[in-house]
């Protein structure tokens, strides 16, 4: 699976793709600092949603229907945060994940549950 041309502008890395899992990264850099100089929380969403994008999307036409987002500590210059995503329940026509949002020391950034609709409902 590759990056969308997106995912690709804000740095993101593919670390780790299977079924029912993925994995991105990316370093925080000036760019992607808020007015408080920590990670603005559209980098934090934007990465979750792209592990999100990575997992719904692996062996299913998906769209989202809904994500909601819990920012739980700030991201800094420099940091590294991972996005790892997580199938929670597969059905015919939607599925349930759960994306942790988290820094290299493994203290949560953020918590997001998401639902997508699968296009494709014949599998």
């Amino acid at each position: 699976m590759e990056l969308s041309n997106y995912a690709k502008s804000l740095g993101v890395n593919l670390e780790e793709v299977r079924e029912h899992y993925a994995r991105v990264s990316c370093k925080v850099t000036k760019e992607h600092l808020n007015l408080h100089n920590t990670a603005h929380g559209s980098l934090i969403f934007s990465l979750a949603d792209i592990a999100f994008e990575i997992i719904s999307n692996y062996n299913r036409d998906s769209v989202a229907l809904q994500m909601s987002i819990y920012f739980r500590k700030p991201a800094k210059e420099g940091d590294k945060i991972i996005a790892e995503a997580f199938e929670e329940s597969e059905g015919k026509t939607t599925s349930l994940y759960k994306i942790l949002v988290k820094n290299e020391e493994g203290k949560e950034i953020a918590s997001v549950n998401a639902l997508v609709y699968h296009l494709d409902q014949n599998k």
